[in-house]
């Protein structure tokens, strides 16, 4: 199915994750499956998680994530020199009590097999809809571990550069033309950002034949914020990574960020963030409409795109599936105002 030429809808990566699936992991870990049998039923997950998008309407679409344990644990227990299940960290630096067992870094990391050129294959070929590929960028990876072989945190972030790099190098290849980086952690370490972070993103996506998205937010563990800081605290910066567009949550702050794209004009193409995935109720298709409405207020449509605030992987698959096919509503009611497809 063709893309629309305007408001394209698509999704920040994850998506709700069934129960079953969970289970099945933790008989995988216990020797009750065979690796055959976790593959097989990764496989039938993200089969009903490509269907549950295209039935919704949207766009672009992805594997739901559904094979990745957390977007830590998958990078991390595949690249070398990663010890996984660390000691208790918190994951943000809101809530000291959220935490989890990070991983460790105990010597340079290295390629390992992530294996997700084949991933993108699997999804495309089970669907007509474009698939996309999400990618924890390297600066998250390094904030959540123990980075206990490198002198400093930015001579780790730009060797995980490095290492995705290939990586990113490859899902080109299989044909993969729109690769979305996720850098979560941005809004907690501004002056990183400001100072080396952005340079390190560039280095990921050096010579990757591919579209690339930048995706920020504030943190969704459990649908939590996790970070106290702001968008603006990473403008202007930010906007000389080297992302064809940047793709933001305002849903969630009922757009109030949408005047930093007033103060800072940018050609990027801007991933609008229409859906609060921090909340249960579900957003009417009018409500959606206009919300992007809004947005075009500052953002001209030919270079805007409808997403999410972030990820679905923890809202409950009724009400995902529900919130999707609203932004997919909503988008066209806009759509056809513009007199476009």
């Amino acid at each position: 199915m063709e893309t629309p030429r305007l408001l394209p809808t698509t999704v920040i990566g994850s998506y709700s994750l069934p129960k079953w699936l969970e289970e099945a992991r933790e008989a995988h870990r216990a020797g009750q499956l065979t690796d055959a049998q976790i593959e097989e039923a990764h496989d039938a997950a993200i089969k009903s998680a490509l269907k549950d998008q295209e039935t919704a309407g949207v766009d672009i679409i992805t594997d739901g994530e559904l094979r990745r344990e957390t977007m830590i644990y998958f990078f991390a227990g595949r690249i070398g020199g990663f010890r996984l299940y660390g000691p208790l960290r918190p994951i943000g630096t809101l809530d000291p009590a959220i935490r989890m067992p990070d991983p460790v870094v105990y010597e340079k990391v290295s390629r390992g097999d992530l294996g997700l050129a084949a991933h993108f294959r699997f999804a495309q070929g089970f669907s007509a809809r474009k698939v996309k590929v999400c990618v924890t960028g390297p600066h998250m990876l390094a904030k959540r571990c123990t980075n206990e072989a490198y002198a400093s945190d930015r001579d780790l972030v730009f060797d995980l550069a490095a290492v995705l790099n290939e990586e990113l190098k490859e899902i080109a290849a299989a044909g993969c033309d729109f690769i979305q980086i996720d850098e979560p952690v941005w809004v907690g370490y501004p002056e990183e950002v400001k100072s080396w972070a952005v340079e390190a993103f560039n280095r990921t996506v050096e010579g990757v034949g591919a579209k690339i998205a930048l995706h920020i937010c504030y943190g969704n563990y459990q649908r939590k914020r996790l970070f106290p800081g702001e968008y603006r605290d990473l403008f202007p910066a930010v906007l000389e990574a080297d992302a064809s567009q940047l793709v933001l949550e305002f849903a969630v702050s009922d757009f109030a960020d949408l005047k930093l794209l007033q103060e800072y004009p940018t050609d990027k193409e801007i991933g609008v963030g229409v859906i609060d995935v921090k909340s249960d109720e579900i957003e009417t298709p009018e409500t959606v409409a206009s919300r992007i409405r809004t947005a075009l207020k500052v953002i001209p449509p030919e270079k805007m795109y409808i997403n999410p605030d972030c990820g679905l992987k923890f809202t409950p698959r009724d009400i995902a599936f529900a919130k999707l096919k609203a932004m997919a509503a909503g988008a066209r009611i806009v759509r056809e105002e513009l007199g476009g497809l």
